[in-house]
């Protein structure tokens, strides 16, 4: 009876083991390895600073996915505006993924996806040609609703019919991939998770607009996987809410945001809330009296903890992209982005 019960341990210990190192490689599965870093470019003239220039050889940036143009109603007519001039040419070894961001009000007007998609893709190829490009991926940015999804999906097929061997792609907000089954699936080979932008910019009491992490958790703790291979957006971006009679009067970019600590008219309130005590001229725009600022950027324990959730997704490709590559906004992050959000040795 002791040798038998001995054998039952030691049959359980070596099941235990086996579950133990079973448990082991599905966890190495789900935590993919950073592939590369890549960056947005979303500004109408391409032209690089030497500080932007640095950022994409520290973060050994093979990729920039550089918006063409956005696409907008007027008149009841899709037009194109902000399209992108090339003032310098792509650095060396970069890969361009030209995007363009769709409006959502204008699939609301009824435009016929399939006149959109024949006029949008041959401007982009004008755009390629004049620039000697000739990209292997292309990446479509509108937040379509339940009232748009068809129109939209059906821009997106458009759109795959006429390339060759391209990969399509598309950005998603955190609603659309919290809620898949209501908000459907789009018809792209990848999609990109905007994971900014996730709070209530309208209200003067909102903590950060940008990114608070508190507020994105329930919708990143879905229960299946998205069903699309996914890349990861974050944000490196700032700028000043300004509030008038609690209503969002002007979203001013600075590109020192220290200035405000010392104009005479402003007097600060908090770590990131000021109150205007008289009139004046702040980023391009007239201020009055009484009017409250909100400053708003990232949390360094914010960006970390979106990259710490995306290990874990079992359909995270490996790329991490940065938005956007602007050198005002990257003065307050250190140069290698990459390996700060990895909790890794930056120099900074």
């Amino acid at each position: 009876m002791i040798g038998w019960r001995t054998k039952t341990l030691r049959c359980g210990y070596l099941v235990l083991v086996i579950l133990a190192f079973a448990l082991l490689l599905v966890n190495c599965r789900r935590a993919p390895t950073l592939k590369t870093t890549a960056f947005y470019y979303w500004r109408s003239t391409f032209q690089l600073s030497a500080t932007e220039q640095q950022a994409i050889q520290v973060n050994d940036c093979q990729q920039l996915y550089v918006k063409y143009m956005d696409v907008d109603v007027e008149n009841g007519q899709a037009i194109p505006v902000a399209s992108i001039r090339f003032e310098a040419a792509i650095p060396k070894g970069i890969e361009v993924i030209p995007c363009v961001f769709i409006t959502n009000r204008t699939f609301e007007a009824r435009i016929s996806p399939k006149d959109l998609a024949q006029k949008v893709w041959p401007y982009l190829q004008q755009i390629n040609q004049a620039q000697g490009l000739t990209p292997q991926a292309y990446q479509f940015d509108c937040d379509w609703t339940a009232s748009t999804q068809k129109a939209y999906f059906e821009f997106l097929k458009q759109i795959k019919a006429m390339m060759r061997d391209e990969t399509l792609s598309a950005t998603l907000r955190l609603h659309q991939f919290r809620y898949s089954t209501e908000t459907g699936v789009p018809p792209v080979d990848e999609v990109s998770l905007m994971c900014y932008n996730m709070g209530d910019i309208e209200s003067p009491t909102e903590i950060n607009s940008i990114m608070n992490w508190e507020k994105a958790v329930p919708y990143l703790d879905a229960k299946s996987a998205y069903p699309l291979p996914m890349d990861l957006a974050l944000p490196v971006f700032s700028w000043v809410l300004d509030y008038r009679l609690g209503e969002l009067n002007h979203i001013l970019y600075l590109s020192d945001l220290a200035v405000l600590d010392t104009l005479s008219g402003i007097k600060k309130l908090s770590d990131n809330q000021y109150e205007l005590i008289q009139n004046l001229y702040l980023g391009g725009h007239y201020l009055n009296e009484g009017d409250q600022l909100r400053v708003e950027q990232p949390a360094v324990e914010d960006l970390q903890k979106a990259y710490e959730w995306v290990q874990k997704q079992p359909n995270f490709s490996g790329t991490l992209i940065f938005y956007h590559l602007n050198e005002p906004d990257l003065q307050h992050y250190p140069v290698a982005l990459g390996q700060f959000v990895r909790g890794e040795n930056s120099g900074y």
